[in-house]
This record gives structure tokens, sequence and C-alpha cells, in this order.
């Protein structure tokens, strides 16, 4: 997580002191942390060392901005770390609760000379430039409470998958069993050729669409088959099982369970949890 942090907020997000002079309507900490309050919650305890805070920011260096989490279409997420020395940034977190907004000032140089140890200051740095960092802390959670909300989401996503998935089938009259996996394969053209194995290629045409019919890929449109080896996971599982039951010559649809398919990663325009419909013809096996 303290990876993750560093690499997305490199310059917006840890602030040293510095000893710069203190803006009118700013204060000092005793660690050197210059700051202000522009909202402050009362009665609400800050939050604390391993807390994951979601929070609005914005980073700017001589009042010239140079990040802003907003437009990034969602609000950041990062665990609250240790200050590794005084007037760190994460002190200035520290002081905060929901609800409240700050901003936290401090010397270019210090950052990228005390906090990143670079060697090298980038050329738009200045030698007395400043940075300010305006914070919005929107919450924040136990990392065993943060867990805890993620697994409910994802189970009542797949809940909604499925239900969405026993819909279209009903809709659809597809009354076939499902594979031991999930898989629902339906035959729409019984092939004359071979049936092929594991490591073997295969060539296929296929069209993929959501449940509500919206396409999202099809290797006809681009008027060339798609070639891959089978069951080595160079394709997602519902296909390394499905083409498996086919044979060359064959046509069929295959229906995969969001498991089957991409599961709680978004995939271009397949939203995260989405089960998806083939249509699948195997043209040969590769010899």
């Amino acid at each position: 997580m303290r990876t993750i942090v560093f690499l997305s907020l490199f310059l917006a997000v840890t602030v040293p002191a510095c000893g710069q002079s203190i803006p009118s309507g700013f204060e000092k900490a005793p660690s050197g942390l210059v700051y202000k309050f522009h909202r402050k919650t009362p009665g609400l305890p800050p939050a604390r060392i391993g807390d994951i805070v979601t929070a609005n920011m914005q980073y700017y260096i001589d009042d010239s901005l140079l990040f802003d989490s907003r437009y990034m279409g969602r609000e950041m997420l990062f665990p609250l770390m240790e200050p590794t020395f005084q007037g760190d940034f994460y002190e200035g977190m520290l002081m905060m609760t929901a609800g409240d907004s700050a901003s936290f000032i401090c010397r270019a140089d210090s950052i990228f000379k005390r906090m990143f140890m670079v060697r090298e200051m980038p050329s738009f740095v200045k030698s007395n430039s400043v940075v300010r960092f305006e914070v919005g802390m929107i919450r924040f959670q136990t990392q065993e409470a943060f867990e805890r909300e993620r697994q409910d989401a994802m189970q009542a996503m797949i809940a909604q998958s499925t239900e969405a998935l026993n819909e279209y089938l009903a809709a659809k009259g597809i009354t076939v069993k499902p594979t031991a996996s999930g898989l629902y394969y339906v035959e729409q053209k019984k092939g004359t050729g071979l049936t092929p194995r594991a490591g073997q290629a295969v060539k296929v045409h296929y069209k993929g669409t959501l449940l509500d019919g919206t396409k999202f890929d099809s290797s006809y449109d681009r008027g060339q088959p798609f070639e891959f080896t089978l069951g080595m996971g160079q394709v997602i599982k519902g296909w390394d099982e499905g083409i498996a039951l086919m044979q060359e010559g064959g046509k069929a649809m295959l229906i995969l369970p969001q498991h089957l398919a991409y599961g709680e990663r978004q995939a271009g325009a397949i939203p995260p949890f989405s089960p998806l419909v083939f249509e699948v013809e195997l043209i040969e096996i590769v010899k």
C-alpha cells in the first residue's frame, strides 16, 4: 500500500517541515508543520495511523495547479501512514477528521531532497518554490472496516450479476444445464472435425456481448479469426472450457457467469462482475 501511495501521489502527498515563512492565517506546529484549517468539525475523533482515508486533494507549486484528484473522477483512497519525520504531511492528516478541510505548505526543495532523496531538482522547481496542498477529508475507516465494506460490496455485485444472468436465461428460454464450473454451453451447429486438446492452437471467429446485447468485441468485424493456444490461460476461463467442447466447423453460444469472464476487473467496455455471451465458431485446429 505504501508503494501505491508513493507512486500515485509522488508529487502530491508527503510534505516535510521546512521552515519557510508563515503566510497570514496559517499556523506552525511545534514540529514545524505549517497548516491552516478552513473547516473543522467539532466533537469527532481524528484519523489514526493505519486508517484508510478517502479525501479530495489538490497540489499547487507557486500557486500553479499541478494535480487535482477531482480530474480523476473519484476521490483519493490511501492508507494513513506513520510520519517519517517531524512535520511530515501525515502529521497534518492525523489532525483531521471527517468533514475537515485544510491547507499544508512547504518549500519544494524540502519535499524532493528530504523525502524523495533526489540528487537534482526537477527543472520546473525553483530554489525558492513553495508547495501548497489542499485536502478535504471525506472519511476514514480502519483497514478491517474497509475490507468488510469492500467484501460486502463485492458480494452484493456478485448477487446482482447472478440475478441478471438468471433473468437472461429465462428470457431467452435457455434450459441447458450449466457445467460444474457454471458455463452454459449452447450448441448451435455441430462440427464435423476434431475436438481440440489443451496445448493445441485454434482459430475461432466470435462476437462478444453483454447480457443487454451491447457488443464489445467481434473478430467478424475485423475480418480475421482469433488464434490462441487452448488451455494455457491465454484467454478467459470460460473460453478455455467452452471451446474445448467444440469440434472443427461447429458453432456454439458460450454464456459465462462473471467468475468465468473478467470477475471484478474492468475490461474496456465490460463492467466488473459482468456475465458475458459469446457466439463462437471453431474454424480450425492449427496443425
